[in-house]
C-alpha cells in the first residue's frame, strides 16, 4: 500500500514538473496593440454667405428735363428720382473661406483646444451717371440755413455739364480660439463647454466724386471720402453638442461673445476748381468738409451670438466630408454710411467764404450686423 502511494506521488510529480518544463518552453503571448491616437485634426470650409448691407442716405438724384432749377432733385418733389443711396448696398451672397485646427488631450477626445480663421471676399457696389446720359444730376442735402431739402447741381440742361461717381467696398473676416471641455451626454450625443476668445473685423470704404462744368463759372470736381471700420475683441462663452452613428455626424454649436467695439472713422475731402484758367485744390468735398473732416473713435459694448450646425460623411479612414450652416449677429457695427451728416452749411461747400453754422457734424451712427449661410468642407485627422 504504502509502495503503490508512494509510485503514484513519484509519477504525479514528473507529470506537474514536466508539464511545467513544457509550459515554460511556450512562447509568450504578445500583448494587445494600443489603439492609434492623433491628436490632431484640420478641417478647410468653402463658406457662401450673405452679410447685413450699409444702408446709404440718398446721395445722388435726378429729375426729367423741364424741372425748375430751384426743385431739381430736392428730396420730396414728385419730380425727383432717386439714382443712388436710399438703400442698402453691398448685401449680395459672397464667396469665403474658413480653417480650423485642433488638438485633442486624450484619445477619448473629451478635451480640446482649437483655432479658427474665416474671411470673406470683398463686396463693392458701384455708381456712374453724367450729363450725356442724365441731363439733370444732383446730390440732395438739407440746408442748414433754411432747414429745408436742398440739392447740389451737378448737371443741368443749358447750365452745367457733369458726372457723379460713386463706389463702396466692404470687408468681414473673423478669428478665434477655444478651449472644448465634454462633462455629459443627452440623447447619444456628448456635451461640451466651450470658452475662449473671439475677435472680428468689418470695414466699409465710401468715395463719391461729383463734377461740374460752366462756361461762366468754372469747373469743379469735389470728392468725399468715408471709411469705417470696426473691430471686436470678446470672451467667447457656449455649449457645444456631437452625435455620431456610423459614418455619419451631426455636430451643432452655439455661442456668443462678449466685449468691446474699436470703431474708428476716418473722412475726408477735396475740391479742384479751375476758375479763369486757374486751378486751386482745398480741403473739404461736399459732405466731408472742414467741420466733419478728420480721425474720429469710439469703444461700445457689444455681443456676438452664433449658431452653427454641421452634418458629417466619413468618406475614407481620417476624411470627412461636412455641410453646415451658420448664422453671426454682432451688435455696435460702425458702417460707412453712419458718417454721413446730409444737413450741410452751402457756406462752408468750397471755394466760398465760410459762415454761417458749423453743418456736417461728425458723427458715427452704428448699427448691427447679420452674416449667414452656408459651407461645404472636408476634414481630416493626423
Amino acid at each position: 500500500m504504502n509502495r503503490r502511494a508512494v509510485a503514484v506521488g513519484v509519477a504525479f510529480a514528473a507529470i506537474v514538473l514536466g508539464s511545467g518544463a513544457f509550459a515554460a518552453d511556450l512562447p509568450l503571448k504578445a500583448p494587445p496593440k494600443a489603439v492609434d491616437f492623433n491628436p490632431f485634426w484640420a478641417e478647410a470650409d468653402y463658406l457662401a454667405w450673405s452679410v447685413t448691407g450699409d444702408k446709404l442716405p440718398a446721395l445722388v438724384t435726378t429729375a426729367p428735363v423741364g424741372t425748375p432749377l430751384g426743385s431739381a432733385g430736392v428730396l420730396g418733389q414728385p419730380t425727383t428720382t432717386v439714382l443712388f443711396g436710399n438703400s442698402s448696398v453691398n448685401n449680395d451672397w459672397r464667396s469665403g473661406g474658413r480653417i480650423t485646427a485642433g488638438y485633442w488631450f486624450d484619445p477619448q477626445r473629451r478635451s480640446g483646444i482649437e483655432a479658427s480663421f474665416f474671411g470673406l471676399e470683398n463686396a463693392s457696389t458701384g455708381f456712374a451717371a453724367n450729363s450725356g446720359a442724365t441731363p439733370i444730376l444732383t446730390q440732395p442735402f438739407t440746408n442748414a440755413l433754411t432747414g429745408l431739402p436742398d440739392a447740389l447741381i451737378a448737371s443741368f440742361p443749358g447750365i452745367f455739364t457733369g458726372s457723379v461717381n460713386a463706389s463702396e467696398t466692404s470687408h468681414l473676416l473673423g478669428a478665434g480660439a477655444l478651449y472644448r471641455q465634454e462633462f455629459g451626454a443627452w440623447n447619444g450625443q456628448r456635451i461640451s463647454a466651450l470658452i475662449g476668445y473671439r475677435y472680428l473685423r468689418a470695414s466699409d470704404t465710401l468715395w463719391i466724386t461729383g463734377t461740374s462744368a460752366s462756361l461762366v463759372f468754372g469747373d469743379f470736381t469735389s470728392t468725399d471720402n468715408f471709411k469705417a471700420t470696426s473691430n471686436f475683441h470678446g470672451l467667447d462663452l457656449g455649449l457645444a453638442g456631437d452625435w455620431r452613428n456610423g459614418p455619419w455626424s451631426l455636430e451643432w454649436r452655439g455661442k456668443v461673445a462678449l466685449g468691446a467695439n474699436l470703431n474708428t472713422a476716418d473722412v475726408s475731402g477735396s475740391t479742384i476748381s479751375t476758375i479763369a484758367a486757374v486751378t486751386t485744390t482745398v480741403p473739404g468735398g461736399f459732405l466731408a468738409l472742414a467741420s466733419n473732416s478728420g480721425h474720429f473713435s469710439q469703444t461700445k459694448f457689444a455681443a456676438v451670438p452664433e449658431l452653427s450646425l454641421k452634418a458629417g460623411y466619413e468618406i475614407a479612414p481620417a476624411w470627412r466630408l461636412t455641410f453646415g450652416y451658420d448664422v453671426l449677429y454682432w451688435t455696435g457695427v460702425q458702417r460707412a454710411g453712419g458718417l454721413i451728416d446730409t444737413t450741410i452749411n452751402p457756406n462752408l461747400i468750397p471755394p466760398g467764404p465760410p459762415a454761417g453754422p458749423t453743418r456736417p457734424l461728425p458723427v458715427m451712427n452704428t448699427t448691427n450686423l447679420l452674416a449667414q449661410g452656408f459651407s461645404v468642407g472636408v476634414r481630416y485627422n493626423y
